[in-house]
């Protein structure tokens, strides 16, 4: 709190030890966090087995805090891709209207993981213990934050929820022409995310198809 006043700016800080409450049969591994920012204190603990806590206890305790994540998965096929669109009063009509929202949902999260393109961190930060590169899954405080900053701007595509997607390559107008030899897609040229729409298609034109048999 006295760093907090002092500064203004959001304070952490953090501690690990060995603790044994009088139910528990053996002692164990506690990370607490103390907080100070302008909405007051805020502490919070963790007990955890997890290799490297007791190392880098803060990059732990992130970790923890990023369970949430998950959640917005949930949120996502919900709220942005309406799997709960189930007005029919027929149960096969809402069971194929649930198959195609998951269905979509899948496409989605294989196309992100298989997108995705992190930034590399430069330079890397060492570890305290070893002084070998900390990887990127352990940075912690501001370093995580920056990080994951950057990722949004030059990844939006590799974590990017489905309004991110439906915004950079999905809801743009264009030109259809149907011939008889083909159907030809005509974009335009000064769509802001062209360049963005151009990486898709030339990441599905390497990846093979799958086979039938």
């Amino acid at each position: 709190m006295a760093s907090f006043e002092a500064s203004g700016q959001p304070q952490r800080l953090f501690d690990a030890f060995w603790y044994r409450a009088g139910t528990w049969l053996a002692p164990r591994w506690v990370i607490v966090k103390a907080e100070a920012n302008a909405q007051g204190t805020n502490r919070r603990f963790i007990v955890t087995n997890r290799s490297g806590s007791r190392i880098l206890p803060e990059a732990a305790y992130d970790d923890y805090a990023a369970r949430g994540e998950s959640e917005n998965r949930n949120k996502e096929l919900k709220c942005d891709l309406k799997i709960d669109r189930t007005s029919d009063h027929r149960f096969l009509a809402n069971f194929f209207r649930l198959y195609l929202h998951t269905a979509a949902n899948n496409l989605l999260v294989r196309l992100r993981r298989a997108f995705a393109s992190p930034p590399i961190v430069q330079p890397a930060p060492l570890s305290p213990i070893d002084n070998e590169p900390i990887p990127t899954e352990a940075l912690a405080g501001t370093a995580r934050r920056r990080y994951f900053n950057r990722r949004r701007q030059v990844d939006p595509l590799g974590e990017g929820q489905p309004c991110t997607w439906r915004s950079l390559l999905i809801k743009v107008a264009a030109e259809v022409i149907v011939s008889s030899r083909r159907i030809l897609v005509r974009l335009s040229a000064s769509w802001p995310y062209l360049d963005w729409y151009r990486r898709l298609c030339v990441f599905l034109a390497s990846v093979p198809p799958v086979s039938s048999g």
